[in-house]
């Protein structure tokens, strides 16, 4: 009877699950919402490491030599997909002016950590045969933290491999008794209670912590954050002093009244579209800087 229960239990979490995923794709998949002027959005799939993802291409008008930007998505590795995240990556495709591969990735609970790493390795794999020597690594959240860690694998494998990643409000570790100290002087109680359910979902007995790597090979990076509304806002500047602290380049963004997800809301936020806008603009500067020194 208790086991009966249990699976049913489960179940339920599934089916309650499933219709967040539902409900966010409801609220955030709008074509509508797209950035104007693109030249090119072309659905694709790219190998996972377990059978293809779906990836959808954002070409701007003046991507000319610009390098591929390889983006993942957030969601807590439990929600979103490519959908969700379609305006922000046609955002980005249009203030970068380069192209901008948003690939999707296996999600938890029904793919356990460290599946959503292995798929972001293939995608990044397949990235680089496509754009060699010329690929940027980007994301939000969860999607960030796979977007650190690859370019740092891949920069540790052959240095210069990925030159620059650009980081919005990135989720950097998963680690309960940091996120409860932390609780009531930063805010970030509601933080804590999604590390937890993301951390049973993944069902991972270890989640590296970004701060926890040797981060001396880490690319170039433009980290953007938010204020109160973000809970991941701490570990931002951990984040930030700790790649310094190594010798990277950081460019930090802050944005006080930037809610965390706050950026897949352009379709009624000026606010996201600037902050998409500042990071595509740095992103710029750091193409035109590399091109000029070539």
């Amino acid at each position: 009877m208790r086991m009966q229960a249990s699976a049913l239990a489960a179940k339920a979490e599934l089916m309650m699950l499933a219709q967040t995923r539902g409900a966010l794709r409801t609220i955030l998949a709008r074509p509508a919402a797209r950035a104007k002027g693109l030249a090119r959005i072309e659905e694709m799939r790219v190998p996972g490491a377990d059978g293809d993802l779906r990836a959808r291409l954002y070409e701007p008008a003046d991507a000319d030599d610009a390098p591929l930007i390889l983006f993942f998505h957030g969601g807590g590795f439990v929600c979103g997909d490519i959908d969700t995240h379609d305006s922000l990556t046609s955002w980005l495709a249009k203030t970068s002016g380069a192209r901008v591969l948003s690939v999707g990735y296996r999600l938890a609970p029904e793919t356990r950590f460290p599946g959503q790493i292995e798929d972001a390795r293939a995608a990044c794999a397949w990235a680089l045969n496509a754009a060699p020597e010329r690929l940027v690594v980007s994301g939000d959240s969860a999607g960030a933290y796979l977007a650190a860690f690859c370019a740092l694998e891949l920069n540790m494998q052959r240095p210069g491999t990925v030159p620059a990643q650009a980081l919005f409000y990135p989720l950097v570790h998963l680690d309960h008794m940091l996120w409860a100290e932390e609780e009531v002087r930063n805010f970030r109680f509601l933080g804590r209670l999604a590390a937890l359910y993301i951390a049973a979902k993944l069902g991972a007995e270890r989640f590296p912590s970004l701060l926890e790597l040797d981060l001396a090979r880490s690319p170039t990076t433009i980290l953007a954050g938010g204020g109160a509304l973000d809970p991941v806002r701490a570990d931002v500047r951990a984040y930030a002093e700790a790649l310094r602290g190594q010798g990277v380049r950081v460019i930090e963004k802050k944005y006080p009244v930037l809610m965390h997800g706050g950026l897949n809301f352009t379709s009624v936020s000026k606010m996201a579209v600037n902050v998409i806008g500042d990071v595509g603009a740095a992103l710029r500067a750091e193409f035109a800087s590399r091109a000029a020194t070539c």
